[in-house]
């Protein structure tokens, strides 16, 4: 597979805190970046997606989609609701019949009259996935996807990561979750 995504002398200053990352290079397609709290995991994907300002490269040509661990969603609106008013304002509509595919794959279909604010912390995380895989890119950059998923949420996103042709760049504290698909580890 050729080169999908280049990062070099990668610098980003946080206050007292600096994220330095050696040169990553992605080649392929299910990538896992392993890293304690405050190593530059949620950093490098930020720089990745063009969310941040930072120090240093960061090529890629491909459609990217970023899922960020923490979201606020709005409190009185029913799961249904706020999906078909993400889809309306997306770049890429999905049928509805996609949509319910994707709810379908983790779990979460039966939870479509629900207002968000009542849905479980695991619920929440299942639909944060779900929001961004709506968007039709190249590469998914998951920030975080298993914090709040119990185990039968995990067998979701690795069955639905397994299954798609898409490149995935995913930050975890958890590699052995991802041992299965996984086709690289970097270790920040």
């Amino acid at each position: 597979m050729n080169t999908i995504i280049e990062v070099s002398n990668f610098k980003k200053k946080y206050h007292s805190h600096l994220v330095e990352l050696e040169d990553i290079v992605i080649t392929k397609r299910v990538n896992i970046l392993v890293g304690k709290n405050g190593s530059g995991k949620s950093t490098i994907l930020n720089a990745i997606a063009d969310l941040i300002s930072y120090e240093g490269e960061v090529l890629c040509n491909q459609k990217i989609c970023i899922m960020s661990e923490t979201v606020n969603y709005p409190k009185d609106i029913e799961l249904a609701a706020f999906l078909k008013h993400l889809n309306c304002i997306s770049s890429f509509k999905l049928s509805e019949s996609d949509i319910i595919d994707l709810l379908i794959s983790f779990n979460i279909k039966d939870k479509m009259k629900e207002k968000l604010n009542s849905l479980s912390k695991g619920m929440k995380a299942k639909v944060n996935i779900v929001q961004c895989l709506m968007e039709k890119a190249d590469v998914y950059l998951l920030d975080e996807p298993l914090s709040g998923l119990d185990k039968n949420g995990v067998r979701c996103l690795i069955n639905y990561i397994d299954k798609s042709d898409k490149v995935f760049i995913i930050s975890t504290h958890l590699e052995g979750d991802f041992n299965d698909i996984c086709d690289e580890v970097f270790y920040l």
